[in-house]
């Protein structure tokens, strides 16, 4: 994206951090006026390691902490500038966005560019060129963050959390949103508008020479518009085509989630499922039981008899046996909770939405049953045999891994229909553990970028060995927000 313009007023200055010891060095711009923003002087009290006295240094504490996660892994000749702010973005009481990064602008055919006629994002490029090819832009990355979440109005039930520890609790981490926002602006990210098909300017980008169709067997960057524009959409079809990515998915991901049906045998087969931020994790063996649809009353709560949003009529028989509800209208805590009161050993969520597989935010620890969700369409399937009997198990299956095709290829997100500024510049919904790169925020991430370094090199960036994936530390959850976090405006 091209570096936004900024009025006269807006107080540039570029933060003198020490150097650090990485091989790259990683400077956050301050654009934000004084006293808002990074500016803003509001009290505040040191946390999580986070030694920040005032509002607007303790979010620029975490800013530079995620800087210095990603300097700490690239290696780079060529400081890399990202023009930051902390200002009012777009926002309802329930949904908004969080934050917005991408690269400044893009280049094609600098010195010692490795495939000509493409575009790189400029931190990139300039990276390879071995010199600051726009020396006089005042960021190689642009970076917008939400300054009213928490406010009424804007996510008015979340708050962010500056303390660079990653025990959040129930507020939304920063620093893992940071580090998911550099990303792209690093060059996670392609320059095609997916509605469209159309190419940035007529030429390629980096990223898109790796996006493979396996419907079709052809990578982006040989197809027309039309032919990118019906691939945006083949969910499970799109993937990220490259040894590196592909040899650190067994280490990376855990075995596929997935509901086997195993009554009746018409039906029998494996159905991919999401999984929940919340209550008992799947495993191998799984849990098993006959599939039964919940049914509750058409009222204020819940305005159908298959959303689980209120109690259950038909307790008896749900107990023992695995529910099977309807997404919508309450939270889906709200439905495990009425489920497992029932006496569900699991529950199955099936989407009201044409998309890929759902992840189901939420906290409550009371719950312990496992939860998982099914598409729209296989939904459809699977309730309209359950008069003659289903039997399932919830599970996971080892020989597959989650977010991975059968050559542990990365899917990268292609829903139908198209969202802007999400759509195939992510991993698909569908891996686990939740991975940086996902297109929503999840609340178990840990301070470190997983898939998106072997990615990053991948397109031309030098950087440390991949570290080998360690075990995640517990950290305590936070919901997902229903919005994305945007890519931001494209170059």
């Amino acid at each position: 994206m091209r570096a936004l313009r900024t009025a006269a007023a807006l107080l540039l200055c570029a933060l003198a951090a020490a150097p650090l010891i990485a091989s790259a060095r990683i400077t956050i711009v301050n654009t934000n006026q004084p006293g808002v923003g990074f500016n803003d002087t509001t009290s505040a009290t040191p946390i999580g390691g986070n030694a920040g006295t005032t509002l607007g240094s303790q979010r620029l504490n975490a800013f530079q902490k995620a800087a210095e996660l990603w300097g700490a892994l690239l290696d780079s000749d060529v400081d890399i500038r990202i023009k930051a702010s902390f200002e009012p973005l777009e926002c309802t009481a329930t949904t908004g966005t969080l934050g917005a990064a991408g690269p400044a602008s893009s280049l094609l055919d600098f010195e010692n560019a490795p495939l000509p006629g493409t575009w790189y994002p400029v931190a990139l490029a300039n990276k390879i060129a071995g010199r600051d090819l726009l020396p006089a832009a005042a960021g190689h990355i642009t970076a917008k963050f939400n300054s009213n979440v928490g406010t009424s109005g804007c996510l008015e039930s979340s708050q962010w959390y500056y303390g660079l520890d990653n025990q959040h609790g129930d507020r939304i981490d920063l620093v893992s949103v940071l580090l998911h926002e550099f990303g792209h602006g690093l060059g996670f990210l392609t320059l095609v508008d997916p509605a469209s098909g159309s190419e940035f300017l007529g030429s390629p980008d980096v990223f898109e020479r790796h996006i493979l169709d396996t419907s079709t067997g052809i990578h982006w960057n040989t197809m027309t518009a039309l032919e990118r524009k019906a691939s945006a959409l083949r969910t499970g079809a799109l993937v990220w085509d490259s040894p590196s990515v592909t040899a650190a998915v067994p280490g990376t991901l855990s075995g596929r989630p997935v509901l086997t049906v195993t009554e009746p045998v018409a039906l029998s087969g494996d159905f991919p499922v999401g999984t929940a931020d919340f209550g008992a994790a799947l495993t191998i063996a799984g849990v098993s039981a006959d599939l039964i649809a919940a049914a509750d009353a058409e009222n204020a709560d819940g305005p159908t008899a298959t959303d689980a949003c209120s109690t259950l009529d038909n307790a008896a028989e749900i107990a023992g046996r695995i529910a099977l509800v309807d997404r919508g209208e309450c939270t889906f805590v709200v439905k495990a909770q009425n489920v497992q009161a029932a006496g569900a050993i699991g529950m199955v969520v099936a989407n009201n939405k044409a998309e890929s597989t759902l992840g189901m935010a939420g906290d409550d620890a009371t719950i312990t049953i496992p939860i998982a969700s099914v598409t729209q369409a296989d939904g459809a399937t699977i309730r309209a045999s359950l008069a003659t009997g289903v039997a399932v198990r919830m599970r996971l299956d080892p020989d597959h891994r989650s977010g991975a095709d059968a050559e542990n290829r990365m899917l990268l997100f292609a829903p139908d229909p198209v969202e802007p500024g999400s759509s195939t510049s992510h991993w698909d919904t569908s891996a686990y553990p939740h991975l940086l790169m996902q297109p929503n925020n999840s609340s178990d991430l840990p301070h470190a970028v997983d898939l998106t370094l072997p990615l990053l090199q991948d397109i031309g960036w030098a950087s440390v060995p991949v570290p080998e994936p360690e075990p995640r530390e517990p950290v305590q959850r936070v919901p997902r927000t229903d919005s994305p976090r945007n890519v931001g405006p494209r170059p």
